[in-house]
């Protein structure tokens, strides 16, 4: 039995038969990619450096399992370095879960085809993943700005130290356990 038709100024886009469009995830890719280069703007990156990011941004969105959205990572780290701006300013942290966002985005629209289904329930995982990844970060990001630049005292750094132990240790189990 065929589905009904849209009612009209119903958009396909949005969702097909019981799941949302293959083409959801390229959309969330052009609009993380479209937050990246406005950040960029904002804070001064043009000329060829802008182009380099949104040639390869438009690349990314035409072909998200390609080597493009890594070039896209790679161009705005450099952009921030060039920027020379404290790594806890509004600019930068504001980049992180775009870049996040992005990359996460290409992940599910490149190994999703254009015109399959994706139901909700099976994105719930990578957005649960990806709050929490966030969470962390945040919470990361406002204990450095607690920290003394000056003078780091020995209890932090082997705190730290402790800390990438652990993720090792985390990481080395997540490999092996599978």
């Amino acid at each position: 039995m065929s589905q009904p038709a849209p009612a009209s100024g119903a958009s396909q886009i949005d969702t097909v038969g019981r799941g949302l469009s293959g083409w959801v995830p390229r959309i969330m890719v052009a609009a993380a990619a479209g937050g990246i280069v406005a950040v960029l703007m904002a804070n001064g990156i043009g000329g060829a450096a802008l182009a380099l990011v949104v040639l390869a941004v438009v690349l990314s969105v035409a072909m998200p399992s390609s080597p493009a959205p890594t070039l896209v990572l790679v161009l705005v780290g450099l952009s921030v370095l060039v920027l020379g701006r404290d790594p806890l300013a509004g600019p930068v942290l504001a980049l992180i879960p775009l870049v996040h966002l992005f990359h996460v985005s290409c992940a599910i629209a490149g190994t999703l085809p254009a015109k399959s289904r994706v139901h909700l329930s099976a994105l719930r995982t990578p957005a649960l993943r990806f709050v929490a990844i966030q969470a962390g970060v945040l919470a990361l990001a406002g204990l450095l700005a607690l920290v003394r630049v000056d003078h780091v005292t020995a209890p932090l750094e082997i705190l730290a130290l402790a800390g990438l132990a652990a993720v090792a240790f985390l990481m080395i189990w997540l490999i092996y356990r599978a």
